[in-house]
């Protein structure tokens, strides 16, 4: 008797320890299946004076970096970015050249077919073509477009495919805490760069800037004349290529900015 009662409560501790552990593996499935894209921004920007001109010309630098948590986890693919402005500074757009996405690609991509004047910006791109695992970095060139509504965006890189790929970004004024809003949605091409390689972005920077002299006047592509008091704002939206699963990341990050 006294064995049976042994026995028993061996055999509960070990459906004990036997449910603890699928309960841990449980866990960990579940941290899996939540994983979650992480973003930061480094925003800073600089005001200095025209020569010759009561005009300031302003030069905004953001970096944008891209991973998951918890690190490790497969990467997320970026599918749209809203940048949200402070303050109300806006842009010159109108004075400067246009260059439109369809006219870059009427010259096969090449931007150098593009008006004198109507780059704004450049910076680059990396990323990774998850199922490949591989990674590179792209050149990326931004011009002023829809006489200052929108900007186009063109990225070239040669591995691990080779991709001329231009697309507008529009850009919108707001009324309210921020000033404009800039939309980039990913083209469908970026997104997935081969039939099952999803790529996923891990950091972009980009410098936008740009003079262009009008009437015997010089201006900046930005129009800012002080720095901003209020913090830029980032709402990305994501999916895992592979499970289906969406995400929305937002962060805040308050421009460094000098003046002088």
């Amino acid at each position: 008797m006294k064995r049976s009662i042994e026995a028993l409560v061996m055999m509960e501790m070990v459906a004990v320890i036997v449910a603890m552990a699928i309960a841990g593996l449980c866990g960990i499935a579940r941290a899996e299946q939540t994983a979650s894209p992480v973003v930061t921004i480094r925003a800073d920007a600089r005001l200095s004076q025209l020569r010759g001109s009561n005009a300031t010309a302003a030069v905004l630098h953001i970096d944008a970096g891209f991973s998951t948590n918890p690190l490790g986890a497969q990467p997320f693919t970026l599918q749209k970015a809203t940048i949200l402005f402070p303050d109300h500074a806006g842009t010159n757009g109108r004075l400067f050249p246009s260059c439109s996405a369809r006219r870059i690609e009427r010259f096969h991509g090449n931007i150098r077919r593009c008006p004198k004047g109507s780059k704004i910006g450049s910076g680059t791109v990396t990323a990774t073509a998850i199922q490949l695992g591989v990674t590179a970095t792209g050149h990326v060139t931004m011009f002023n477009s829809r006489r200052g509504r929108a900007i186009t965006l063109n990225v070239q890189t040669y591995l691990p495919a080779y991709i001329n790929e231009s697309f507008e970004a529009p850009l919108a004024q707001l009324h309210g805490r921020y000033g404009e809003k800039l939309t980039i949605s990913d083209p469908p091409s970026l997104q997935q760069i081969l039939d099952g390689v999803f790529v996923a972005v891990k950091d972009f920077d980009a410098t936008v800037t740009g003079t262009i002299r009008s009437h015997g006047v010089t201006y900046s592509y930005l129009k800012a004349r002080t720095c901003p008091t209020r913090a830029a704002r980032g709402v990305f939206d994501f999916v895992n290529g592979e499970t289906g699963q969406t995400a929305t990341t937002t962060v805040d990050s308050q421009v460094r900015c000098h003046a002088g």
